[in-house]
């Protein structure tokens, strides 16, 4: 089983990440990560603690941007120009991959989170939402 992993990067409750993983772990289960702080970060952790392989799915800010980008858009941050778009596209991705269940972990309605929660929704894949 592929379990996708989304949440906010202020997500710091690690006792509700660790019992939601509890609930699924098995060792050939495989988790895909977004490899953002917090919720991502959290699961990873306890995930490769207990000896589980982890598929990172890094967002590619600095990268050209994808199709639905408008002209224009890109923008500075840390002094280099980046794609305020690359969190969703890398999320659309990860959620195209067809995992066969998503984990949200979603703080405070969390934008990122919440869309990619929405779209494995919408993509029949079976979601659970713990919401602070």
């Amino acid at each position: 089983m592929r379990i996708l992993i989304t949440g906010s990067r202020t997500w710091t409750d690690t006792a509700t990440v660790r019992d939601a993983l509890t609930a699924v772990w098995h060792p050939k289960n495989v988790l895909l990560v977004g490899c953002a702080a917090g919720a991502d970060t959290l699961a990873e952790a306890c995930w490769t603690h207990w000896g589980g392989d982890v598929e990172q799915w890094p967002a590619d800010w600095t990268g050209s941007c994808g199709r639905s980008c408008p002209p224009g858009h890109r923008r500075v941050r840390r002094g280099r120009s980046i794609c305020p778009r690359a969190g969703q596209i890398r999320n659309l991705a990860m959620v195209s991959a067809g995992p066969d269940l998503c984990l949200a972990f979603i703080r405070d309605r969390s934008r990122g989170a919440t869309h990619c929660a929405g779209w494995a929704e919408l993509a029949g894949i079976p979601t659970r939402v713990w919401r602070v």
